[in-house]
């Protein structure tokens, strides 16, 4: 029997955040104990706040201030990391310890090309050569799968789609060869057909370039056909760990069933009830002719990349719209051209209320310095200036139940909330100003399943109770399955195929709309 070798060993690890006022708080990792294999693909799964993202930084050797590990030992290729001096541990990262964070235009620096970004890492690691390092990126980009590395080197990050943005990062993680590649939820913000690229692509890496992979997800669907085994992690300790088809197909421990649950998103099962939607009535918002680009400055002044090419929409009272289309299709610039922030040519009218916007990271939509109370303030105060403070505060606490929140939360920052918990601060600031549409981009991609159920039921309550229509944008197709009547698919600038969602993914013309669904059923085994 051939003896399997742990590259990375976990053992008894436990970590927390002691304050002065709490000395011994509880556990963030609690007793935490696993081993990953030689070339093996071991994901990590829970919901948010479990302890995935800290067991990696653990590894990595990147956990923020003050987190203090009380016992314990991380070994890799049989050295205890934690007793390394920090210098010869930060030697490792990049060339022995690879890492893949889940937002990648967080992760590479705006204002530098991509080439710069990835330049930086082998100039980190001692490569002095310009040329030798030139060469192994753009050789690298092509093993990544970009067919014009040239190109995409010398372009700013964001000229460049999600997918593009994550292939980069991944590039740049695989450059120096790790032994081991921690990939921190790299898929939770791509659409089907790219999610399915990328884990082909990191398989491939494993494969061609012998790594170890340490997978962290909330997607189920991800890690089906991806990872060898499977841990769950529950309030920082392991609950469950065996083979990814045993684990997704018969767990053994209560809380990875209810997480199998909730990621079936089962309308029945939330009490979801679709609102009833009159096609003969006028629509809340009609636009026509939306074109829309950005300037290239490397092809002399005037010229410009169009990523709208006259889109036409109607989206009717009460109704939920479904919108769908892989990455670099042109959503986000719809999105955008629709709320006004974007210059754009031809019409969007609305016609009565007002209209409000949901996204995709409520991180980067709330301010960190404030209170959920200054952020519902600030809201209210754009429609409201005069308003009394008696009846400013009744609109805000009820604003924040509607939202599924109660008063106890005005007084905290963003960093103490959850993901779940700030998307409810974004859709209550949306409420408070009564909108007839609600823009929703991607309002579950950086959720957990259980999250993701809570904001689906609370958004389809809102549709159904107020009668407030939606734009959805998701890369879930089977949340469009069960909750919107019509859904518009998007390919390169413009709407390729649109309908009643049961004709149209039931029996897709257009190619675009078939490889959406190819991809869905990859991704979900079926």
């Amino acid at each position: 029997m051939t003896r399997h070798i742990h590259v990375l060993k976990v053992h008894h690890l436990t970590l927390s955040f002691p304050t002065r006022k709490n000395p011994n708080p509880k556990p963030v990792l609690d007793d935490v104990d696993f081993g990953i294999r030689d070339g093996e693909i071991l994901g990590l799964i829970g919901n948010s706040g479990s302890g995935k993202t800290m067991t990696s930084l653990a590894i990595a050797g990147l956990l923020p201030e003050g987190a203090h590990i009380t016992e314990g030992s991380i070994k890799f290729q049989g050295e205890d990391l934690l007793t390394m001096k920090p210098k010869d541990r930060r030697k490792m990262l990049g060339s022995d310890i690879g890492m893949i964070f889940q937002e990648p235009s967080t992760a590479l620096d705006p204002l530098m090309k991509v080439g710069k970004n990835l330049d930086e890492v082998l100039v980190a690691h001692g490569v002095t050569d310009k040329n030798e390092r030139r060469e192994k990126i753009l050789s690298m980009m092509q093993t990544v799968g970009f067919t014009n590395p040239d190109a995409i080197y010398e372009r700013y990050p964001h000229q460049l789609s999600g997918g593009q943005r994550q292939r980069v990062l991944i590039a740049g993680a695989a450059l120096l060869a790790p032994k081991l590649l921690i990939c921190d939820e790299p898929t939770s913000s791509l659409d089907t057909v790219t999610t399915v690229q990328i884990l082909g692509l990191l398989k491939d890496l494993c494969r061609k370039l012998h790594m170890t992979i340490l997978f962290i997800s909330h997607d189920l669907s991800a890690v089906r056909n991806f990872c060898d085994r499977v841990m769950v992690m529950k309030d920082g300790k392991i609950v469950d760990k065996d083979t990814t088809s045993d684990i997704l197909t018969n767990p053994k421990n209560a809380y990875t069933a209810e997480l199998l649950t909730n990621a079936k998103l089962d309308p029945r099962m939330l009490g979801i009830e679709r609102a009833h939607v009159d096609y003969s009535s006028s629509p809340v918002l009609t636009a026509r002719g939306i074109t829309a680009g950005y300037s290239d400055s490397r092809f002399g002044k005037g010229s410009e990349n169009k990523v709208l090419k006259g889109v036409d929409l109607e989206i009717y009272p009460h109704e939920i719209l479904g919108l769908i289309g892989s990455s670099g299709c042109g959503k986000t610039t719809l999105i955008r051209s629709l709320l006004g922030l974007l210059p754009h040519e031809g019409t969007a009218t609305v016609n009565g209320k007002r209209t409000g916007a949901v996204f995709q990271d409520p991180v980067s939509c709330l301010n960190p310095s404030h209170t959920v109370k200054w952020h519902l303030s600030e809201a209210l105060r754009v429609y409201e200036r005069k308003l009394p403070k008696e009846e400013r505060m009744k609109k805000i606490s009820a604003a924040l139940e509607e939202a599924g929140l109660n008063d106890g939360f005005l007084g905290r920052k963003p960093h103490q909330l959850s993901g779940g918990q700030r998307q409810r601060v974004a859709i209550a600031m949306c409420l408070i100003m009564n909108p007839g549409l609600i823009i929703a981009d991607e309002p579950f991609s950086s959720l957990d399943a259980s999250s993701a159920a809570e904001i689906l039921k609370l958004l389809t309550d809102i549709n159904r109770e107020r009668g407030t229509s939606f734009l959805l944008v998701t890369h879930n197709i089977h949340i469009i399955r069960q909750i919107a009547p019509r859904v518009v698919v998007m390919h390169d600038g413009k709407i390729c195929e649109s309908g009643l969602t049961n004709e149209v993914l039931s029996n897709p013309k257009d190619p675009a709309t078939v490889r959406l669904l190819d991809a869905e059923t990859k991704l979900h085994g079926v």
